[in-house]
């Protein structure tokens, strides 16, 4: 474990400060090289007065200068022994200063920055106290920095919404972002897995991806899918530095929305260059033969301009529509409330569409008793819109039967009802019935801009309220929304 240190303790008043520098030449003596000088001296004093009288008996007796060498190293040994404890004790202080400055630099190099050196001995063991001290606060400030750094990383990596998962040399994963574990199911055990790392990923060619990044260098980026989920991935080599292949980092991005945003945008402008096209196309084959004078009666040329006039009013709304939808979509549409009847609404808009739904060989006629109905708050344009949008709809969609409009209400809301007998809607089709130009019929062919219930969808988002529709292909649809009640007193 890696402790930080504190900063050293200032040394004592009076003593020379521990930078580390080695003092000036007039400053600088070695207790060691004095203690060397010092014991050499000694040695030899010894070894004089011992060797010289064994070499002056020698040479008396005859013996020879061989003789007297042997006397004088016989001498220097018994000084050795005689000197040796007090040599021990002479420099025993400087072994255990020695001793003491190995300790401190083995627990430096264990990570003990706290750990402290003596600076004040005397001579080049004090320097030595110094610059191990010095040493140890600089590794202490650097480790320090790179903790920091460390977790500032790690804090923005854990903070990503992509995944990220690094792998060493061998393929063996190193971090894991907790990205990875929203993205995908994480298997509690890898045992019986093809692959042990299968347990943060579980897609095979994802790992066989990285095993390649990690084998040829070459970045791979890829999409595949996961519950439902677009995944981009994109796999990159990580380089030592004398230039080999480290590893491998993968970025794991949700695109999901992004793509459906895009098809949606495909979608969105092939839609509108289909309707933009249909009504220009009739009226420019109405227009030609007009022009060339190949209609030649005044009935044919009359039936001409009423379909040319209905199709430009077709073209007409279908770009109010579009204006109308994206007014509501950039919420620049503001939409007052207030207390109104409702019953009196809903009898006006079915009048105005008994005379049409007969038109259609239709019934149209309200099922439920609105004489109890209670009074909501709500913007009277904006529910009668949504009324005729609905009743519209249901009875293009209506070949034969009948149209009905049901009310009930609770304590809070009002929930109308607008249900007909017409071809209903596939199960498949449901959830999509409120996208903008979606329309049951594939080929878009007649029968509206596909935009009628997307705007009521917006209008209602737009006063706190909800729609939903129920349905049953063959059968017929229930289009039902919402519409709050009035507020009790003291509670607007």
């Amino acid at each position: 474990m890696i402790r930080i240190s504190r900063p050293a303790k200032e040394p004592p008043a009076g003593t020379a400060p521990s930078d580390g520098t080695s003092p000036s030449k007039g400053e600088k003596h070695s207790v060691l090289i004095q203690r060397a000088v010092i014991f050499a001296a000694a040695l030899y004093l010894v070894s004089v007065l011992v060797g010289s009288p064994a070499f002056h008996l020698a040479d008396r007796l005859g013996v020879g200068r061989f003789a007297s060498l042997i006397g004088l190293m016989a001498g220097f040994i018994a000084a050795c022994l005689c000197l040796h404890p007090f040599v021990k004790i002479f420099l025993q202080k400087s072994v255990d200063q020695i001793a003491h400055l190995r300790d401190v630099a083995v627990k430096v190099g264990e990570g003990e920055f706290d750990t402290h050196a003596d600076e004040f001995a005397p001579g080049e063991l004090g320097e030595l106290g110094s610059a191990l001290n010095n040493l140890s606060n600089q590794l202490s400030r650097h480790m320090y920095m790179l903790i920091v750094e460390r977790n500032r990383l790690k804090h923005m990596i854990n903070g990503l919404t992509e995944g990220i998962i690094a792998v060493d040399a061998y393929g063996q994963v190193t971090h894991v972002n907790p990205a990875i574990e929203t993205m995908f199911e994480q298997k509690k055990i890898s045992l019986g897995l093809p692959d042990a790392r299968m347990k943060y990923v579980p897609e095979k060619q994802v790992w066989e991806d990285f095993d390649a990044v990690i084998k040829s260098g070459a970045p791979i980026t890829r999409n595949f899918t996961v519950r439902d989920m677009i995944i981009r991935m994109s796999i990159t080599p990580t380089v030592d530095e004398i230039g080999t292949i480290a590893g491998a980092v993968g970025l794991f991005s949700d695109i999901t929305q992004s793509e459906r945003l895009e098809r949606t945008r495909r979608e969105y402008v092939s839609n509108v260059s289909h309707e933009l096209r249909t009504p220009l196309t009739a009226v420019r084959a109405l227009v030609e033969p007009l022009k060339e004078g190949m209609v030649t009666t005044e009935e044919d040329r009359q039936r001409y301009y009423d379909i040319i006039l209905r199709e430009v009013m077709r073209l007409s709304r279908l770009i109010n529509d579009q204006l109308e939808l994206s007014r509501l979509q950039s919420g620049n549409v503001a939409i007052t409330k207030q207390r109104m009847t409702l019953s009196d609404l809903i009898f006006d808009v079915c009048d105005r569409y008994h005379s049409i739904a007969q038109e259609h060989g239709l019934e149209l006629h309200i099922d439920s008793d609105l004489e109890g109905c209670p009074k909501v708050f709500a913007n009277p344009d904006r529910v009668e819109q949504m009324l005729i949008i609905l009743l519209d709809n249901a009875i293009k969609y209506t070949e034969q039967g009948s149209v009905s409009v049901g009310v009930k209400w609770d304590d809070e809301m009002v929930y109308i009802t607008v249900h007909d007998t017409g071809i209903g809607i596939s199960a498949e089709d449901l959830p999509y019935v409120f996208d903008r130009f979606y329309k049951v019929d594939k080929a878009h062919s007649g029968k509206g801009s596909g935009l009628g219930l997307s705007i009521a969808k917006e209008l209602l988002n737009r006063m706190n309220e909800t729609i939903w529709v129920d349905s049953i292909q063959g059968e017929g649809s229930a289009f039902t929304f919402t519409v709050h009640r009035e507020p009790r007193e003291g509670e607007e």
